[in-house]
């Protein structure tokens, strides 16, 4: 994994990863996968040059998945927002996310937004209805 602060940082606590957090400025060349291989969400910032190509394709689906952490991905497109990570329930780092940060979360979380703001967030499905997706702290 990249280890460069300016552009990224993964946040770790007694031996698990718990977000890799990709700043705006990111911007090394090439094919740059983030997560490790065992993440259910694979995070990669990829950059292309013109004319490169990527033959037609589709990813061959999993047979079985059991058990498996669920993470969120968040893209701030623009505004403000603060992050609070925690592991096992015990609040470890702070962070603020601004215009074009994002971030992978592999652990509890408490988000205050700062700005009005507009993010994109990804997760797994599907959804099991309000009731059945959080555990509350």
């Amino acid at each position: 994994m990249i280890q460069n602060q300016d552009y990224f940082e993964k946040v770790e606590m007694d031996g698990n990863l718990l977000a890799i957090i990709v700043k705006k400025k990111f911007n090394k060349l090439g094919y740059n996968f983030l997560s490790p291989n065992d993440f259910p969400l694979q995070l990669g910032i990829n950059f292309r040059k013109k004319g490169e190509h990527v033959p037609a394709h589709q990813h061959v689906p999993f047979k079985e998945l059991l058990n498996f952490p669920v993470q969120e991905f968040i893209y701030i497109e623009n505004g403000k927002m603060e992050l609070k990570l925690f592991h096992y329930k015990k609040k470890c780092k702070e962070i603020v996310l601004n215009s074009g940060d994002m971030v992978l979360l592999n652990c509890g979380h408490e988000v205050r937004f700062l700005e009005d703001t507009k993010m994109i967030e990804i997760k797994q499905g599907p959804y099991r209805g309000k009731d059945g997706e959080k555990e509350h702290f």
